[in-house]
C-alpha cells in the first residue's frame, strides 16, 4: 500500500466539504504514525468535521457531528463508483464489519453504528494493532503505535465520551 501521507490526510478531511477562504483545517495530534486534524468553517466556528487516521491513509475514523465513517484508502486502487463489500477489522480480540456506503477511485467509506464507535475506540486504546479487511482482499495489519494520542484528540473533537486507559487526572471535573 503506498503512502498518502499528511497531504492525503488532509484530502480525506476536504474531499467532503466545500473550499471556503477563510476555512481552517487545523492539525490536533500525532504521535508514531497516526494523526488527528479537524477542520472549521472559519477560526471562530466549533469543527464541523474531525478525523484520526494513520498516516498511509490505509484506516481514518471521520466525524461529522453526526455519524462516524471508517474510511480506507490506497491510492493504487481505480475503484467504479458504487463499489459493494464491507470494511472489516479485528482489534483486541473483538472483530467490527461495516457496509461500504460510497467510494471515490481510491477510497471507500463505512458509516459506523453508533453503539460501536465507544467499543472500538476503547479497544484500539488497548492494542498494539489490528487486522484490517477490505472487501476481498488480502487482510493487512495495521500499527495502533501512537494512536492514542491522535484517537483521545478524535474523541474530544468529535465529542465522544471516554479515553484511552493510563493515568492523568481531569481537574475541570
Amino acid at each position: 500500500m503506498r503512502s498518502f501521507g499528511i497531504l492525503g490526510l488532509a484530502l480525506a478531511v476536504s474531499c467532503a466539504i466545500p473550499a471556503l477562504a477563510d476555512e481552517q483545517l487545523i492539525p490536533l495530534a500525532q504521535s508514531g504514525s497516526w494523526a488527528a486534524v479537524e477542520h472549521r468553517p472559519s477560526m471562530t466556528d466549533p469543527p464541523d468535521v474531525c478525523l484520526a487516521s494513520v498516516i498511509n491513509g490505509a484506516m481514518a475514523l471521520r466525524s461529522d457531528g453526526t455519524t462516524v465513517e471508517l474510511r480506507s484508502g490506497n491510492d493504487s486502487w481505480s475503484l467504479p463508483d458504487g463499489v459493494q463489500g464491507s470494511i472489516s477489522f479485528t482489534v483486541n480480540g473483538n472483530t467490527y464489519s461495516f457496509d461500504i456506503v460510497s467510494n471515490t477511485d481510491t477510497m471507500v467509506s463505512a458509516d459506523v453504528d453508533a453503539d460501536k464507535v465507544q467499543p472500538i475506540l476503547d479497544d484500539m486504546a488497548k492494542a498494539s494493532s489490528l487486522t484490517l479487511t477490505i472487501g476481498k482482499a488480502k487482510p493487512i495489519s495495521v500499527s495502533l503505535s501512537g494512536s492514542s494520542k491522535a484517537l483521545n484528540a478524535f474523541r474530544t473533537c468529535a465529542g465522544i465520551g471516554g479515553g484511552a486507559a493510563g493515568g492523568g487526572t481531569n481537574p475541570f471535573q
